[in-house]
């Protein structure tokens, strides 16, 4: 009884890896969008002015989705998007609950100053299993009026946070990353360096202490700015966007199956015919 109870201590030593799990989460908000405007020709007679035209009807301005994928499984998604061409046709939201991790995305305001972008998203790494979570928010507004002579400023700020556990027991490797982007669309920052914007975090790989859970957060205010030196009005395209995503990933290698008996007794006989037609062909030549 002794020895059958040693036997399952150690059998529960060697599982205990295969048991572990972690909690991978990312989360993040971009709010408290303004802008001003700066007169670069005060003597043209043209007052700074920024307006908003209807956009185009039809395309997909703005969308909140949220998806949960496993290895073996078919991908969770749930997609809120407004294609109906109203400025401002909000809120949006998804969101997901299941065993593998939960996530969540809403978009909410009345007007552009008022807008609010919240992501979310955290699965639970498993041994034998491949797990991520990602949430993302995104607008277009299509489009923005500038008068000619004029400086525009775009304001935003973001914030989030990301978070993984390390347990000594697994060989799990976890990511979290969180992204708010704020950009004229259309424009390559090759040549207009201020046209984008962008705040990141990212859990790192590997830290100090592998045994110790990681959490990081974070804020900035981001800026981006256009000059409308022609003497016409230009339009310009603001694309918003957030994403957040956590994932674990099984890196256990896996174990190499036992042989079956049967499989033993093919490879004897299979050895046995080689030999056997081998000696009969050196009796045939003597």
């Amino acid at each position: 009884m002794k020895t059958l109870l040693t036997k399952l201590a150690v059998a529960a030593t060697l599982a205990a890896p295969l048991c572990a799990t972690a909690q991978v989460s990312a989360s993040g908000t971009f709010t408290n969008f303004s802008y001003t405007l700066m007169d670069l020709l005060p003597n043209d007679g043209i007052a700074p002015s920024l307006s908003i035209k209807p956009r185009n009807p039809n395309p997909l301005a703005s969308f909140a989705r949220a998806d949960i994928n496993q290895s073996g499984a078919r991908t969770t998604r749930d997609i809120n998007d407004d294609s109906s061409g109203a400025l401002y046709s909000r809120p949006l939201d998804a969101s997901l609950s299941v065993r593998q991790g939960a996530v969540t995305s809403t978009i909410s305001g009345g007007n552009f100053q008022s807008l609010n972008f919240d992501a979310a998203a955290s699965t639970t790494g498993s041994a034998g299993y491949d797990r991520s979570a990602v949430a993302s928010t995104s607008m277009l507004i299509d489009e923005f009026v500038l008068s000619p002579g004029t400086q525009i400023s775009f304001f935003a700020d973001a914030s989030g946070s990301v978070a993984t556990s390390l347990p000594r027991t697994n060989r799990l490797n976890e990511d979290a990353s969180i992204k708010a982007t704020m950009r004229f669309d259309g424009m390559l920052p090759d040549w207009y360096p201020d046209v984008s914007a962008t705040f990141s975090l990212t859990a790192p790989r590997f830290t100090s202490d592998p045994n110790l859970p990681f959490s990081q957060s974070g804020s900035e205010r981001l800026s981006i700015m256009f000059q409308n030196t022609e003497s016409s009005a230009a339009n310009l395209k603001l694309s918003i966007g957030l994403w957040v995503s956590a994932a674990s990933v099984d890196t256990t290698p896996s174990a190499s199956p036992v042989p079956e008996p049967s499989t033993y007794a093919m490879l004897i006989g299979g050895l046995a015919l080689v030999a056997g037609a081998a000696r009969r062909k050196r009796a045939a030549r003597a």
